[in-house]
């Protein structure tokens, strides 16, 4: 409680003071002062915030200062808040889960009434579904997104990783432990026994995988997984798409945003095989044989795995410039990011280069492009992991004299890393120019020529070295000759694509249509080269000569070999016509109609062409006037699809029947030894498309304000015409079990997928909890060929040949078989 001038006279006559300092009246004057001025100035403001269609109150709403991240305030159960605002503090921000940010000028108001709108935005915003966007509520597909600043809270080794643990019904696995290595992606499981990896779109360029993209430049990505979403892709739909959308600088007016982001880790095997030391081996070994060792207490101990793994470094870093004008925007980004081995000798490296831009010549015309370039090196150990869980711990890695110890059955994996020098280099260029025209206000004409270009070399040396024996003989390892293997490879993809866009909004009626022609062209040329007992060791001596060389008194004798050939995945053309129809009465019900026809040159005349349909419905039950009076759900759709799609991912080769060639036969009187050719594997001119049909059923809702959002999917996918090699009769001139490719071959993929989002402020913290998860029924439904020889299909081979994975018919594919 403050005192008086007077008050502070009283008591200091109280305390009989006879004099009183004028300094400190007037301290005392100024401080009262001050107080009474701040009390002047302070401002608080008490109020409501109700939601303004229905007027109900609405807590938690988030309140804070304009252009402070420190003052703010939260509404209570009823709605209500109160906020002592500071001098200068002017506007307050007003904030809410699935509701419309608000900005209120508060001067000269003590008492508020706030009305936030529902965002319909979140409704309307655009999903991307191939060949252009449509509104959120008019979606019948199943439809996933991931936008960058979830790709970007958790670093990834590249883009497929960044996708990890985000989408229901996508599962991420790593193919293997090197650096560098890409990841499998699989959408809603395995659909056949060839190729199950979905087709990505960057950008408006298709190709087969994103492991040269920096996940930093990436600004979202749409999972299309059902027939409605994919059916527009056509041949290549059946696996999934995956549609990747880069950075650019629009929305930046007048404005340059520089980014910079420098990140470093460690990886080390999370879980070591728990095997045998030396002291258990020799227990074992002596229960075997009697006196196979005297005392096991003293027996070596070798930790193999211990001497193969080791902790790796990763760095990546980046740096990023992106900026707009009324006309124009850009992004350009450098960035750098290398990987070491937990495995000596093997490391990767990438650099990455990515431009974009746009340039709006006028209201109505607009030219850009798409550009990333990505050269790569890499350094790839050979697999020793299988000879370091089978060495023996008893066995030292090296003998007294530092020479490699020998590993009696397997081999010392120590000297197999030593002598191993396997490099990897390359360049890639992705991107793509395009035009796109506005007509008469509802038309869109697009015109894009995109490109996938890419340059791989391999080098491969294992000098001559040999492991001896304790008595000094030659072990198993003993490398007589040098080997140098070469080889580099080419691949381009053209793609050539012009569609028209047609959008119409007719009172209740809301049309959205694209149609469009396709021409790509794939090709690839590999040169392989191969020579032994080069002169010298050293890169500067991997050289091979073209020929067979026999020097003994130098103790030459070079063997080379070149093999020039094409990949047959990657030598086709395809010409693709397509067409889709989205058509959306009163928001309440969605139609959507999608066809598309593809011709490839991997097949046959009589097989070239194949037409692939698809059709969705949706129901926005929310909007009828029956839900009108229920305030707990915000949204409420139910969707279906139903579509066929295919998979043209097989090799061009196997329509066509072989020729061996350089075979020795015996001909004439008296015999001679010709070098001929004979007829090889049979080829099938039938082949054609797998085919997938799949339904889909959706259930989507919002409640709570939209702070609880989820979806609810149910799917049944049937893939049939499968690829497969079947046993033929022996009278073809194969001989007896010659195995040819047919289509007979059909898996079902049944399940259900779920996401579930919760969205909420606690006090000033925004908070979001995501739980997602799926079941997968797989199952082979038919192999064909002949029961008995055909009936199963083995894989999964170990290092000793042995199979441990089979498919057959009732099963799971590539299900693991082996005793119990």
């Amino acid at each position: 409680m403050k005192k008086s001038m007077k008050d502070c006279y009283r008591w200091m006559n109280n305390r009989r003071l006879t004099r009183v300092p004028i300094l400190m009246v007037f301290v005392f004057m100024m401080a009262g002062l001050f107080n009474s001025q701040k009390a002047m100035a302070q401002q608080e403001v008490l109020g409501t915030v109700v939601d303004a269609q229905t007027g109900d109150t609405l807590p938690g709403v988030n309140i804070r200062v304009k252009d402070s991240q420190t003052r703010g305030t939260v509404t209570d159960l009823e709605g209500n808040f109160r906020f002592r605002l500071e001098p200068g503090e002017l506007i307050l921000v007003f904030s809410y889960i699935g509701y419309a940010t608000q900005e209120i000028d508060v001067s000269g108001r003590d008492e508020l009434i706030v009305q936030l709108q529902q965002d319909i935005g979140m409704l309307d915003a655009l999903v991307v579904i191939g060949y252009g966007a449509v509104r959120k509520r008019d979606v019948t597909g199943s439809v996933s997104r991931v936008p960058a600043e979830e790709i970007g809270k958790v670093t990834s080794l590249n883009a497929e990783q960044s996708l990890q643990g985000k989408v229901s019904g996508v599962q991420i696995t790593t193919t293997s432990g090197a650096p560098g290595a890409s990841a499998a992606v699989r959408i809603r499981g395995i659909g056949t026994f060839n190729n199950s990896s979905p087709i990505y779109v960057v950008d408006g360029v298709i190709i087969d995988d994103i492991s040269f993209l920096n996940p930093a430049d990436i600004q979202s990505m749409e999972i299309l997984k059902d027939a409605s979403a994919t059916a527009i892709y056509g041949s290549r739909g059946a696996n999934g798409v995956i549609l990747v959308q880069t950075k650019t600088g629009a929305g930046l007016i007048d404005g340059t945003v520089v980014s910079i982001s420098a990140e470093t880790g460690f990886q080390q095997v999370e879980k070591r095989i728990d095997l045998l030391d030396g002291r258990q081996f020799a227990i074992i070994a002596n229960e075997i044989r009697a006196g196979s060792y005297n005392n096991v207490d003293a027996v070596p101990n070798t930790d193999w795995q211990d001497l193969i793994f080791d902790i790796a470094p990763i760095q990546n870093h980046q740096i990023s410039i992106s900026g707009a004008t009324e006309r124009s925007d850009y992004y350009v980004s450098l960035g750098y990011f290398q990987q070491t081995g937990i495995i000596d000798r093997s490391n990767f490296e990438r650099f990455s280069l990515k431009v974009n831009n746009n340039y709006k010549i006028n209201d109505n015309v607009r030219l850009g492009n798409n550009i990333t370039i990505s050269p790569y090196k890499q350094r790839v150990a050979p697999n020793v992991t299988w000879s370091a869980y089978r060495a023996q711990p008893l066995l030292p890695p090296f003998y007294d004299d530092g020479s490699f110890g020998v590993v009696f059955n397997v081999g010392n994996p120590l000297a197999d890393l030593e002598n191993s020098n396997n490099f990897n280099s390359g360049i890639r260029l992705v991107g793509n120019i395009f035009t796109e025209i506005i007509v008469a206000n509802d038309f869109l004409i697009r015109s894009s020529f995109g490109a996938d270009a890419a340059l791989n070399r391999s080098k491969s040396f294992t000098p001559q070295f040999t492991v001896f024996n304790p008595d000094g003989s030659a072990s198993q390892q003993n490398n007589e000759f040098s080997n140098l293997f070469k080889g580099e490879g080419t691949n381009y993809n053209l793609l050539w694509e012009n569609t028209v866009n047609y959008i119409k909004d007719l009172d209740r009626h809301q049309v959205n249509a694209v149609a469009g022609i396709t021409i790509q062209q794939t090709r690839s040329e590999i040169i392989q080269l191969s020579g032994r007992n080069v002169i010298r060791d050293g890169d500067d001596f991997w050289y091979i000569q073209p020929s067979y060389i026999i020097d003994e008194a130098n103790n030459i004798n070079m063997l080379s070999s070149i093999v020039n050939r094409v990949d047959p995945n990657q030598y086709y053309n395809m010409l693709s016509y397509l067409g889709r129809l989205v058509y959306s009465y009163d928001d309440r019900y969605v139609a959507t109609l999608t066809l598309r026809r593809d011709g490839s040159s991997k097949f046959s005349e009589a097989n070239r062409w194949s037409t692939f349909p698809s059709i969705g419905v949706g129901w926005n039950l929310d909007q009828e006037s029956f839900m009108q009076s229920v305030t707990l759900i915000d949204n409420l759709k139910l969707r279906g699809s139903w579509g066929m799609i295919g998979n043209e991912k097989i090799s061009y080769l196997d329509r066509f029947s072989r020729v061996d060639a350089n075979l020795l036969a015996v001909f004439g009187n008296p015999d001679a030894v010709f070098t001929a050719a004979t007829y090889g594997k049979t080829g099938n001119p039938d082949l054609k498309w797998e085919t997938t049909t799949q339904t889909d059923i959706g259930l989507e809702f919002g409640m709570f304000d939209r702070r609880l959002t989820a979806e609810v999917d149910f799917y049944n996918r049937v893939t049939d015409d499968i690829l497969v090699e079947l046993s033929t009769p022996g009278h073809l001139g194969n001989g007896q079990g010659q195995r040819v490719r047919f289509n007979a071959a059909s898996i079902l993929n049944r399940g259900i997928e779920f996401t579930i989002n919760w969205n909420d402020y606690a006090g000033e913290l925004n908070y979001g909890i995501t739980v997602l998860g799926n079941t997968i029924h797989n199952e082979v439904q038919s192999i064909g060929g002949v029961s008995g020889v055909d009936s199963i299909l083995i894989g999964g081979f170990l290092a000793n040949g042995q199979a441990v994975t089979r498919s057959t018919v009732g099963r799971p594919i590539g299900a693991f078989y082996g005793f119990k």
